[in-house]
């Protein structure tokens, strides 16, 4: 993405309501989750680097039949502080109404409806480019799941893939005792110690740079993996080993068009599939471990 002032391209994709999750989708399977949205336009930021990225994104929206050519639109932009629009589009997600996630710059509002009686568990998360910011489809699925079914009296909980550690701070906030968090990325390992102290959830949970493969912890009751189909698939046993019998899974980074395979290899595993939620294109997946 740009820097806050500097020379970048600012990217228009016209929606409609038939073609927007599409979009947005495409956009996320792309690492793109910086979005704007403005009067039936979607806009991106980036750097006058990134031409090649640009016309790539291009190329696949039109190839797949969800936009049309004259609905992408590129145009170039000097010195200008889009950062500062950009923030300004961000509004906080409200999950189960149990959660809310917030950015840093609208606390002081969200706190003083929690003073006024909306009693939510907040959660304080600025959006970059780390995966788990709330804005994104697979996360709320994982939240939604996550709020309705940990009932507080859980001891441990494995959040695999952790990203930003939104979900091991919601973990926590719901009445999870402690929580391990792993990811293999450094700047999600960077960003997620940032998080646990802002929510002041550090001291109740141990963040770890590893694969779970490497994890050598195992009794969880509580486990949350919010990534791709082929880790999940890629990664079952070593799941189901570190999951307490009658312990919670919570998924999501699954397509629709993926739901009967993972659903088999779960099955296989000897977990028991109690709820399944969507959101555009993505699913949600609730198991317990029989």
């Amino acid at each position: 993405m740009a820097d806050h002032k500097n020379n970048y391209i600012e990217v228009q994709i016209s929606f409609n309501k038939n073609n927007y999750e599409n979009i947005c989708s495409e956009l996320y399977l792309n690492g793109i989750e910086n979005i704007l949205e403005e009067e039936g336009a979607l806009k991106l930021y980036f750097s006058e680097t990134e031409k090649e990225r640009i016309e790539s994104l291009k190329k696949i929206l039109v190839n797949k039949n969800i936009i049309a050519e004259d609905e992408f639109s590129a145009e170039n932009f000097e010195g200008m502080n889009w950062n500062e629009a950009w923030e300004r589009s961000i509004e906080p997600v409200y999950i189960s109404d149990k959660i809310v996630i917030y950015p840093s710059w609208k606390k002081d509002d969200i706190v003083s409806k929690r003073e006024n009686g909306k009693d939510r568990i907040l959660i304080e998360i600025d959006p970059k480019m780390s995966f788990g910011t709330g804005h994104n489809e697979t996360t709320q699925l994982v939240l939604e799941l996550m709020a309705d079914y940990i009932e507080g009296s859980e001891e441990k909980l494995l959040d695999f893939g952790t990203g930003t550690g939104i979900l091991s701070i919601a973990g926590i906030k719901l009445g999870v005792n402690s929580a391990t968090a792993i990811d293999i990325d450094n700047d999600s390992i960077e960003n997620a110690k940032e998080y646990f102290i802002k929510n002041d959830v550090h001291e109740k949970i141990n963040l770890v740079n590893a694969d779970i493969t490497e994890l050598e912890e195992d009794s969880f009751d509580v486990i949350c993996a919010n990534i791709i189909r082929s880790v999940i698939i890629d990664r079952i046993e070593h799941i189901s080993e570190k999951l307490n019998i009658n312990g919670k899974l919570f998924i999501s980074g699954v397509l629709l068009s993926e739901d009967q395979e993972v659903l088999e290899y779960l099955t296989q595993f000897e977990f028991e599939i109690i709820d399944i939620s969507s959101k555009a294109e993505w699913i949600g997946i609730y198991a317990v471990k029989r």
